[in-house]
């Protein structure tokens, strides 16, 4: 909001909540969602739900990442699914072209795909960034974890991001990806 503000802008409003839970009256020119929809299972209710917020000349703008091809659950089954139980319990990669299935209440007016190399430099840089600020992020991870916790959360932190790094780099970024989508009120 500072960013927006510094730059002229005025007429932002940034709402952060469960959106399983979220319920808003208003309406809004522009909807930007940015790494939810991994997290979520009804599409079809949730861009309902979204599209309600959207006046009739408004646009939804969707990021999220993706495999190129197949949608799966993230599912704690083994002892090695950790980054689905302490990460993604109950959420799902969608594939690349998922929400083209979901227009009962929104129509595509754009969609594109960014090289998963993209998300892996991302990933990385979180990691260096974390490395670098270690003393804060400690006392982040005491905060959030507890004391107990905290090193054990730094490692899994830690991990998740060279795992994100390598996944989204995988066979020259083609694999795992970045999926936008642009969407208009139906």
């Amino acid at each position: 909001m500072t960013n927006a503000g510094n730059s002229g802008i005025q007429n932002v409003e940034i709402i952060v909540g469960d959106i399983s839970t979220f319920e808003h009256a208003g309406t809004y020119d522009r909807v930007f969602s940015i790494g939810m929809f991994e997290h979520m299972k009804n599409y079809g209710e949730l861009l309902k739900k979204i599209g309600r917020w959207l006046k009739e000349d408004s646009l939804l703008f969707v990021h999220y990442f993706c495999h190129k091809t197949f949608a799966y659950h993230f599912e704690d089954v083994h002892n090695d699914d950790w980054i689905t139980r302490y990460f993604f319990r109950g959420g799902t990669m969608p594939s690349a072209n998922l929400l083209l299935y979901f227009q009962d209440d929104v129509s595509i007016v754009d969609h594109w795909l960014l090289n998963g190399k993209h998300y892996a430099r991302t990933s990385e840089g979180w990691l260096k960034r974390m490395d670098k600020e270690i003393v804060a992020v400690r006392e982040i991870m005491e905060m959030t974890y507890g004391k107990e916790e905290a090193v054990k959360w730094m490692v899994y932190w830690r991990t998740f991001f060279m795992a994100i790094a390598e996944l989204f780099g995988y066979n020259n970024g083609e694999e795992w990806m970045s999926s936008h989508f642009l969407f208009k009120k139906k």
